[in-house]
């Protein structure tokens, strides 16, 4: 999903409960704060020699296990944390969104958007961590062993 598809969902959708799934059933607890959203530029060389640059926006999701449940999240109240963002430090509306979040026993990892699913008044968020992947061997055609070897 890119920053533009989400900052149009969100308003699309106001009003709405806001929650995130990260594996089938399980849910990050209604206490998350929207704590970072990062505008990342990433530069990278690939296992092909390949030079490659792109933007990333990741909104870190954060649980304080001392506070109590207050109301759920919104749609609103997002939107309005990314729309303060974008005044600070203008987002790439291009960029891939991620959801980076971790607690307890559950390592802190970095998610992408799976799906999109709307109950009666909730927006659900369904996240799924990818699978590191050779990159030349998926846009080119070629196997893992001819290009990193």
């Amino acid at each position: 999903m890119r920053t533009q598809e989400l900052l149009s969902l969100l308003r699309a959708e106001k009003g709405r409960q806001l929650e995130f799934e990260y594996a089938p059933g399980k849910f990050v607890p209604a206490t998350f704060h929207i704590t970072e959203v990062k505008n990342q530029k990433i530069t990278s060389v690939d296992c092909g020699g390949r030079k490659l640059a792109f933007n990333q926006t990741v909104i870190q999701l954060y649980v304080n296990d001392l506070e109590t449940l207050r109301k759920p999240w919104t749609t609103d109240k997002a939107l309005s944390i990314l729309d303060l963002v974008d005044t600070k430090d203008t987002m790439d509306k291009e960029a891939e969104v991620f959801f980076e979040w971790g607690h307890g026993a559950l390592r802190t990892s970095v998610y992408s958007v799976e799906q999109i699913e709307n109950d009666e008044d909730t927006l659900r968020i369904k996240l799924y961590a990818q699978p590191t992947v050779c990159k030349p061997s998926l846009e080119l055609a070629l196997s893992a062993a001819s290009c990193c070897n």
